[in-house]
């Protein structure tokens, strides 16, 4: 039993089902892939335990076999073959694969001797299908993902929230909020799980939900995950309360400038900082400065509307973080709220939890003291 297959087509297969593997010692199934094909339809499947990825490709010449193989070793001989065409052919506890030369990979048994199976994910398929976009799913992860809670001590702020008009993501310090609606039912998903749809590549994605699980569909890709624990735990109603709520005034800068003072000062930022710099709104611009003073520069607005001065102290490396993943070339930055500063791009709002400060909470002159 064998197939043939374009290199190039297997290796672009393999770089994407690959993604889908955590390879986690402690769960022997994730470094594993499961290689079948059947009527000329071949699919590569993978996991991390929670999340299924398959890769399909149509036409596939060959005999019908179905093998499991180790994730490693196999991806990477796939990734260094030359040749014009490679051929996989199953004989008996080994898996050949003819390229530039022939290599025998053993494949995993179970304990009885026999070879193993890849555990299929089940799913209720009858449920109601829809359909979102792909540059949807681009927009979430370059914008909410910079918002992402990276510990786990509130695990559901490790994950996406798809509400009925938005996609939340938070880690207590920072907030995206994306007004667009994606999904039918209210979810928190899990962000390995909106990563890996970066690997599809068709525009329109079908969609369906079912009992704690969600299935994402494409011509040449399905991707399984389950929701995320912990929605009642998301302060859904609190964060978007707090994107509503008043800021008094509102000025425009040049985002690629804004990034290219802040990575500067951060050369004059230390530890002893706390990673705080002083944001100074005086009449020709906003002023950034590190807090010893040892560093700072005037960004000149591009548009200003109410004009009060004010300073605050914010975490130099969260105020660059969320001005990166913005996606215009302005920033519109809105200031004078004692607790944060907001930023607002079409329908992406975030915001930055300022840091407490004396000279902050002191100076209303919007000058330097």
């Amino acid at each position: 039993m064998k197939l043939k297959l374009k290199t190039l087509k297997m290796q672009e297969m393999v770089s994407k089902a690959i993604k889908g593997a955590s390879n986690n010692k402690m769960i022997p199934i994730t470094g594993l892939m499961a290689i079948e094909l059947k009527d000329n339809v071949l699919t590569l499947t993978t996991t991390d335990a929670s999340n299924y990825v398959k890769i399909i490709e149509k036409q596939v010449e060959g005999d019908n076999f179905y093998i499991v193989v180790q994730t490693d070793t196999f991806s990477k001989l796939v990734a260094k073959t030359t040749v014009e065409f490679i051929t996989l052919t199953l004989k008996e506890n080994q898996l050949e694969v003819h390229g530039n030369g022939k290599y025998s990979i053993e494949l995993p048994l179970d304990e009885e001797g026999k070879l193993i199976k890849f555990p299929e994910y089940k799913f209720n398929h009858d449920a109601e299908k829809n359909v979102i976009n792909l540059t949807t799913i681009k927009s979430i992860l370059g914008a909410n993902k910079a918002a992402l809670a990276e510990t786990m001590e509130v695990p559901c702020y490790t994950g996406y929230y798809f509400g009925e008009d938005s996609v939340v993501t938070t880690d207590t310090f920072k907030i995206c909020h994306n007004a667009i609606k994606v999904l039918q039912e209210t979810v928190l998903l899990p962000s390995e799980l909106i990563t890996l749809l970066s690997i599809m590549t068709d525009e329109k994605i079908t969609v369906q939900q079912a009992d704690g699980k969600i299935l994402f569909t494409t011509e040449n890709c399905v991707i399984y995950g389950t929701d995320l624990d912990g929605i009642d735990d998301f302060a859904v109603e609190a964060i978007t309360g707090f994107v509503q709520s008043e800021f008094n005034s509102m000025c425009k800068l040049p985002k690629a400038a804004l990034l290219a003072v802040l990575d500067r000062l951060m050369l004059f930022v230390t530890n002893y900082d706390k990673n705080g710099v002083y944001i100074t709104f005086t009449a020709e611009g906003v002023l950034i400065s590190s807090k010893r003073l040892t560093g700072s520069e005037l960004i000149k607005y591009q548009g200003s509307e109410n004009f009060q001065p004010y300073t605050c102290c914010a975490d130099i490396q969260m105020l660059k973080s969320q001005i990166a993943a913005q996606d215009g070339e302005l920033v519109e930055l809105y200031y004078g709220h004692e607790k944060a500063i907001k930023m607002v791009s079409g329908k992406i709002t975030q915001i930055v939890a300022l840091l407490e400060d004396d000279r902050a909470d002191s100076d209303d002159s919007g000058e330097e003291s």
